[in-house]
């Protein structure tokens, strides 16, 4: 029996490899619920007042140049997803994370009107990309210091 764990254990050593290099994260997303001065969510595509998902266009800045963002290999190609979560609903967005630019910036654009800016900073390394800070509109409001979640509500 002895003889049988060695063996097994010898299989499973050899089995590992250092030089394999481990998984990559890529934590990208934050998300936003946005209501009116008067509390309605204006994601709720039930509300006749709700940002339309057809109209939200996401534009990242990359180089000094302003791109829309569509990548129609992904399940969520304009990079955003709108979902109900309890008895809400909520816009994750999966922000600029381009390894060219200090404070990323990207935009969304809710409609032909509203447009907000949102910056961040990220921790990078060989194996995750992780928001570290996101403003919004110039304004700081989530860092990992003193947030858990990623997730800001937004009033309109």
């Amino acid at each position: 029996m002895k003889t049988l764990i060695s063996i097994i254990a010898l299989i499973a050593l050899f089995n590992c490899s250092s030089d394999e290099g481990g998984q990559f994260s890529l934590d990208v997303s934050f998300e936003f619920g946005i209501k009116d001065s008067e509390g309605n969510d204006l994601l709720n595509p039930e509300n006749p007042n709700a940002f339309k998902e057809s109209e939200i266009k996401l534009f990242y800045v990359i180089n000094g140049n302003t791109e829309e963002v569509y990548d129609g290999n992904l399940d969520y190609p304009r990079h955003f997803l709108i979902y109900q979560y309890y008895d809400q609903y909520r816009i994750r967005v999966f922000l600029n994370h381009s390894e060219t630019e200090n404070i990323p910036v990207t935009y969304i654009q809710w409609n032909e009107m509203d447009t907000d800016t949102i910056k961040n900073e990220m921790n990078r390394s060989d194996t995750f990309v992780k928001i570290q800070k996101v403003w919004l509109n110039d304004n700081l409001i989530w860092d990992t210091v003193n947030k858990s979640e990623p997730y800001f509500e937004l009033l309109k």
